[in-house]
């Protein structure tokens, strides 16, 4: 007799281990994947041609451009997530150069555009000053205001009254505001310019909540107005007013105030000085025809 041969068992994994093993395999699948996915993103998003290398600067009159590059460059520095570079042409922070730059004093209007995958233009404009917006408790400390009365940058200590000065009884000078509105503020620089072509030149012009304004002339006394009614025809008033017999005196430091704020009837307000060196301040109503 043959001699028997040992009977051979088929072997079988535990079903766990299975699950594990499928598991491992399919985690080293996906991070192969995931490891090919972020070497191909980092090569290609680090092509020559497609990376940002210039800034080009247009616009503007006393903002030097390399102010303006280097707040951009601020945001192109690092990388998203530590792969992507924030210079990659297509993912540049446009936003966020637009915000950096936007933060230069005196710039406006600023506009970020990609014009190739290595090239970005920024352009802008930038405020002027027109005025001056002063403190009500200290008017050395001012902001520059634009054609708008829009407060800009802070205005460096100027002597003299070659730039009027605004004031608000209302708003506390800031930068970065419009305490009043642009319809108002171009209103105040028309009557104040009218009142130039006749000699009477304004240092000083400050507005209340209710729209009066207050105009201080470098030789002496004050016009009140509103804003309520039309600049011209407050001046046209007061044309009226200083050709009459009996007001064609006056002029800017022998008055105390002219009120034109009600229409046809313009206030006088004249200080007449006594042999004592006091003051009398009379007040005479003037009915405009």
């Amino acid at each position: 007799m043959k001699p028997r041969q040992p009977i051979k068992r088929k072997k079988y994994l535990d079903p766990a281990t299975v699950i594990v093993i499928k598991q491992v395999l399919l985690g080293l699948l996906i991070f192969s994947k995931v490891a090919t996915i972020i070497t191909t993103v980092w090569y290609v998003t680090r092509i020559s041609r497609l990376t940002i290398e210039t800034i080009s600067v247009s616009g503007g009159i006393t903002i030097n451009e390399e102010i303006v590059k280097a707040k951009a460059e601020e945001k192109l520095a690092g990388a998203y997530l530590k792969i992507i570079p924030r210079r990659f042409a297509y993912f540049y922070p446009e936003q966020e150069i637009l915000s950096n730059v936007s933060q230069i004093e005196r710039i406006k209007d600023v506009k970020v555009e990609r014009l190739s995958g290595k090239e970005i233009k920024i352009s802008f404009s930038e405020h002027i000053p027109d005025t001056l917006w002063c403190s009500q408790e200290d008017d050395s400390k001012c902001y520059f205001f634009d054609s708008t009365g829009y407060s800009f940058g802070v205005a460096p200590t100027l002597s003299g009254e070659s730039v009027v000065r605004y004031f608000s009884s209302e708003n506390k000078a800031e930068i970065g505001r419009r305490p009043f509105s642009p319809e108002d503020y171009e209103a105040t620089k028309q009557f104040t310019k009218q009142l130039g072509e006749i000699g009477w030149f304004v240092t000083k012009v400050e507005i209340n909540s209710a729209r009066d304004v207050f105009y201080t002339l470098s030789q002496g006394g004050e016009l009140k107005a509103t804003l309520t009614e039309d600049s011209a025809k407050a001046f046209s008033n007061l044309e009226t007013i200083l050709q009459s017999k009996e007001f064609g005196h006056l002029k800017p430091g022998n008055f105390k105030y002219l009120d034109l704020r009600f229409g046809s009837r313009v206030f006088v307000n004249e200080e007449l000085e006594t042999i004592i060196s006091t003051s009398t301040p009379t007040s005479t109503e003037a009915v405009v025809e």
